[in-house]
Parts: C-alpha cells; sequence; structure tokens
C-alpha cells in the first residue's frame, strides 16, 4: 500500500506517453510545427468581400497531419487495396479569427510555443487549415463588424502548447517517490 501512489503515477504517466505516441499529430522528435488557435466565431464584413477565396489565395495552407493511428490505419488499408481517401475542402468552416504560432514539441507533446504571423483569419476543412494574417486596416474592419476589439477580448489558449512541462512534472515526482522508497527500504532493512 505504501507503493499506491507511484505505481499509480507511473501507470497515468505511461497512459499519457502512449496516448500521446498513438493520437497526437505532433512529431515523436523534436520539432517545430506551425499551429492556428480558433479563438472565436466571427461576422466577415461585406466589405471584404469572398474571405474564403480571398485566404485560400493569399493565405498560408498548413496540412492537416493525421496521428500516428490514422497513418497506421491507412498502412493497413493499403495493405488490403483500400486507397487512402483524397482530402477535400468538405466540410469546410466558415472564416474565424484565429492566433497563428508555432510549437515546439516531442514525445508527441508541446513544450513551448511564440507567435508566428500572429493574429489570422483562418478556415479550417478536411484538408487542413489556410491562415491569412490580418492587416491593420482589415483588422479595424473585422473589429467594426463585430462590435469589438477582437485582439483584446479573445485569449490565446497557452495551455495547449504547454502541458507537456506536466509530463515532465510527473516524471520529477515519480523520481522523488521513487527515491523516498528506496530510502525507507534502506531503513527499514539496516542498509543507513
Amino acid at each position: 500500500m505504501k507503493d499506491l501512489p507511484l505505481k499509480l503515477l507511473v501507470g497515468a504517466l505511461l497512459v499519457v506517453l502512449i496516448g500521446s505516441a498513438t493520437f497526437s499529430n505532433r512529431y515523436w522528435v523534436l520539432a517545430s510545427q506551425p499551429r492556428v488557435d480558433d479563438l472565436v466565431d466571427v461576422k466577415v464584413p461585406p466589405e471584404l468581400g469572398d474571405m474564403v477565396s480571398a485566404i485560400d489565395a493569399y493565405g498560408v495552407h498548413l496540412e492537416r497531419e493525421p496521428t500516428k493511428f490514422e497513418r497506421y490505419v491507412t498502412m493497413q488499408k493499403a495493405l488490403i487495396g483500400i486507397e487512402r481517401p483524397v482530402p477535400s475542402y468538405a466540410n469546410m468552416s466558415t472564416p474565424k479569427f484565429g492566433y497563428s504560432v508555432r510549437e515546439t514539441t516531442f514525445l508527441g507533446m508541446p513544450f513551448w510555443y511564440a507567435r508566428e504571423y500572429g493574429h489570422v483569419l483562418f478556415f479550417s476543412s478536411d484538408w487542413g487549415v489556410v491562415a491569412a494574417p490580418l492587416t491593420e486596416v482589415g483588422q479595424a474592419q473585422l473589429d467594426k463588424a463585430n462590435g469589438r476589439d477582437l485582439r483584446a477580448t479573445s485569449m490565446i489558449p497557452w495551455w495547449e502548447h504547454l502541458w507537456g512541462w506536466l509530463f515532465l512534472a510527473g516524471v520529477g515526482l515519480a523520481i522523488w517517490l521513487w527515491h523516498r522508497r528506496t530510502l525507507r527500504w534502506r531503513a527499514e532493512n539496516g542498509f543507513i
């Protein structure tokens, strides 16, 4: 019973590690990946024109990275002759207001982020995300159409880019619990 917290913590760490390795679309090795955080749905003013076409023409295209599990399923389907479906613009979202960051990842977990393009107007689809940085004029028109300063009223979800540190803190706690268990065992058996 004394080792129950250590066993539970190690089990939880293994679940997180296996989950991030299997179901995360982040790379296993140290990598830097672009991401767009969805901040808020917006009304696009008519004076900005057809925003989906403009974003598609002038924006940055970020293809959706499949998870390791999706890659495995695709490979298994290919072995039996089922072709991979072609990514399309089906299920396209309306333009949204977001924030473009570059995320540093390791072991499928995020550890840091930095501003890449800043506030953007973007849409997403089955293919991925297309984001266009906003000029001051475009930002002003967007703020006017939505009746507020979108940059001031929408918070960047920073926790989505830093939760890998919780895993490392858990590893540190597991090492400390293991060390305390070792010291207790040595004291009980007269090795100290």
